[in-house]
């Protein structure tokens, strides 16, 4: 078992990661591919119903725009290099909240981006064999085309860039042979009035066609597998805008002039309208297969990019850890590819074509705002970062009063479901991502068994044991073992490695050896058969802080742990303290009189107060007596002149202790009349083997007072004690909430 302990760690503290083999031509290829795919074969017919002839000015207006937010991108990709794309920028520099604004519109905006492209493939593909199926036949088989590329992706990345080199090069010849074709068949009179719809047409048709430009920021997401990212990224980044603005921008202008605007806004694949009349009735053929390799390239690259984000995310705990995980032999992120790939099919099959495309122009404008003030907060707090071009330092608030303005030219029902999709992000965030990621950020949790078996339900009790003194911790382990004896469970054994604030935590855990043996020795001990052991290390900067988040990581139900009590000094009473007030589980704490020597717990004795703690400490003296042979003794502390009142209600806590008694142990029951209960219960505590009290989860006014008597009683008492403290009900539907 210790070796198998020290081979899980060595390769859990080692993760798996990307391997550098994308150059400057692959990266180009992944934002052209993105780039090059429903903004000409689908869009452009929606955008001339709205714009008229002048959609070409749309283009152009749109596409200068949406260049300042590549040179955006460009910039934090030179200066934060690092996988994730732009939700990495605003987490970097905005914080939890910035990052994950960011992440979840950019990854909602992908995955309605890719439900756009499949749509694309299918109308072309069916156009190809000569079909005309009806919407839902289209969407399955755009649904199996999003199945096929959610495969090859999350299978590896080996010969997959050739695969799309061929989609992404092969449109642009295609479109080049469509270009100089309809070159000869213009009709400049097609292009008057060149305003049917007014001004207002021209700047509307930039809220549909937006998606067009979008695909540059999706080159960063795959920076860690690209060489040389600070040179290769920006340089990809422009390149590929300029190549797809070009190509809108000349397909868009014989478009327009080869046939009329009326006929392309009336058309699902309104380019084979101006092919046919280009190329004669075999026109069509050669459209459509650049339409099917067009939006084919853009989901394959977008899909591929898009599990990157998402993994990165996965990575920093925004969303669930298996989606942070690269698969050793593939070396990609599958689950976070196959994650995307369900819910692209989710939406593809639940909105139609221009709803889903403006809900991806809303995802993917918000997602650009946190990144122009990641960009601002870096050049105002390291101005040495600043460029040398005025323009160039204006660009942050450039881009986001120019995003700003595009989110103003959508329609109110775009914007009303952006917002319903801003609530549902904000209740993920606060109510899982928030929590996990603070953890994630005060510590590194590593642990130390094979992958469990997923969805798999576990039955009993998780207990968590902290252990740092050898000599308590067969002691604690045997109280552990003792409480899970009846109902089966888990023990989670941890060590926290204390990490100076300087430190990584990788670091920190690479020279965990004391971890590791003391985990190794509960491995050497036998727990009742119903009684499974976890070990668990915990690199952390405050150890009451690891011990609380490992509670919390571990969704314990019980924390049990050793104190020093009369040999403590201030910072184990201060961790004693902290840990009663923040751990979000039922608590016990043991000091033990005598840590060296076994345990021998014949005589219990429990001390009777609020009825709180009563359940706990009443099923922990029964565990420890059954387990040790011992009796048990129910004690309660009356004042001197106690009254009529205080009596009854003394009577009523015995009888609700008995009955809560099931253990095969032997009891019985004592009153003491004293104004002092602490003295009078370090005098009798010299009779028993243990002394189990209860404590309570007090406010911050309070905590002196109530740790006053906790610390006390620990340092005076003539055997060993047991203080037990239980979170009330409405703290654990929070928590579990």
């Amino acid at each position: 078992m210790p070796n198998q302990l020290k081979e899980i760690f060595r390769k859990k503290l080692i993760p798996v990661t990307f391997e550098r083999t994308i150059g400057l031509f692959g990266a180009t290829t992944i934002g052209v591919g993105a780039l090059m795919g429903a903004g000409v074969y689908v869009l452009i017919g929606l955008a001339a119903g709205v714009a008229g002839p002048s959609v070409w000015i749309s283009y152009i207006i749109c596409g200068v725009l949406a260049f300042l937010s590549t040179l955006l991108f460009a910039e934090m990709a030179r200066l934060v290099p690092i996988s994730g794309g732009g939700y990495a920028y605003a987490y970097q520099s905005l914080g939890r909240i910035g990052g994950f604004v960011t992440g979840w519109f950019l990854a909602l905006g992908s995955i309605f981006a890719c439900g756009l492209y499949a749509i694309g493939f299918a109308e072309y593909f069916t156009s190809i064999l000569g079909y005309r199926l009806p919407p839902f036949g289209v969407k399955i088989i755009a649904g199996l085309l999003v199945v096929l590329s959610t495969f090859l992706n999350a299978k590896g990345t080996k010969g997959a860039d050739r695969i799309q080199n061929i989609l992404t090069w092969g449109n642009l010849g295609v479109l080049v042979l469509f270009i100089v074709a309809s070159a000869f068949f213009i009709e400049p009179e097609l292009a008057t009035p060149l305003f049917p719809k007014g001004y207002e047409g021209t700047f509307g048709a930039i809220g549909i066609i937006y998606i067009s430009f979008f695909g540059y920021q999706l080159i960063a997401n795959n920076a860690d597998e690209i060489k040389n990212p600070t040179v290769t990224i920006p340089l990809a980044m422009k390149y590929s805008m300029g190549v797809a603005l070009l190509f809108y921008l000349l397909v868009a202008v014989v478009c327009i002039l080869v046939v009329p605007w009326e006929e392309l806004a009336g058309s699902n694949a309104p380019l084979v309208e101006v092919a046919t009349k280009s190329f004669g009735r075999y026109g069509w053929l050669l459209i459509s297969l650049g339409g099917v390799l067009a939006a084919a390239g853009a989901l394959n690259s977008t899909l591929l990019s898009q599990g990157r984000q998402i993994y990165a995310m996965g990575k920093d705990r925004f969303v669930p850890d298996l989606l942070g995980k690269i698969h050793e032999g593939a070396k990609t992120p599958r689950a976070a590819i196959a994650a995307g790939g369900i819910l692209i099919l989710v939406f593809l099959l639940s909105f139609q074509l221009q709803f889903i495309a403006k809900a991806a122009n809303f995802c993917l404008l918000v997602s650009l705002l946190p990144v122009s003030l990641a960009l601002r907060k870096i050049y105002r707090t390291d101005p040495t970062k600043k460029p040398d071009a005025f323009w160039k330092k204006i660009l942050p608030e450039l881009t986001l009063i120019t995003n700003l303005g595009l989110l103003c030219t959508l329609d109110w029902l775009s914007l009303l479901f952006g917002l319903q999709l801003a609530l549902i992000g904000g209740l993920i965030y606060f109510f899982y991502s928030r929590k996990r990621v603070a953890r994630s950020e005060t510590g590194m949790h590593i642990n130390l068994v094979e992958e469990r078996p997923r969805f798999k339900l576990h039955k009993g009790e998780r207990v968590l044991m902290p252990m740092a003194n050898p000599d308590t911790q067969k002691s604690i382990f045997e109280i552990c073992n003792a409480l899970l004896a009846s109902k089966g469970g888990e023990i989670i054994t941890l060590h926290i490695a204390n990490t100076p604030e300087q430190m990584d935590f990788r670091m920190a855990l690479s020279n965990s050896d004391q971890s590791l043996e003391l985990l190794d020795r509960v491995a050497t001990w036998k727990p009742h058969k119903n009684v499974d052991i976890r070990p668990v290390i915990r690199a952390s900067h405050k150890l009451g802080l690891g011990i609380v988040h490992a509670a919390e990581e571990e969704r314990c139900d019980l924390t049990v742990m050793g104190y020093p009590g009369q040999n403590s000094n201030a910072a184990a009473d201060d961790l004693m303290e902290y840990v009663i007030n923040q751990v979000q589980t039922n608590l016990v704490f043991f000091k033990l009189k005598d840590p060296v020597e076994p345990l021998k717990l014949k005589k219990i004795a429990v001390s009777l107060g609020g009825r709180l703690n009563l359940e706990l400490m009443v099923r922990l003296a029964g565990a420890l007596a059954e387990e040790f042979g011992g009796r048990i003794t129910f004690l309660n502390i009356l004042p001197q002149d106690y009254t009529f009142d205080q009596q009854a209600a003394s009577g009523r806590t015995f009888i609700e202790a008995i009955q809560k008694h099931s253990a095969r142990a032997l009891y019985n029951v004592q009153v003491l009349a004293s104004d002092d209960p602490i003295d009078t219960l370090v005098e009798k505590s010299k009779e028993f083997d243990l002394l189990v009290v209860g404590t309570t989860k007090v406010g911050f006014l309070q905590r002196m007072t109530v740790g006053n008597f906790a610390t006390q009683l620990t340092a005076r008492a003539l055997c060993n004690v047991a203080i037990v403290r239980v979170l009330p009900m409405g703290r654990k539907l929070v928590q579990k909430m």
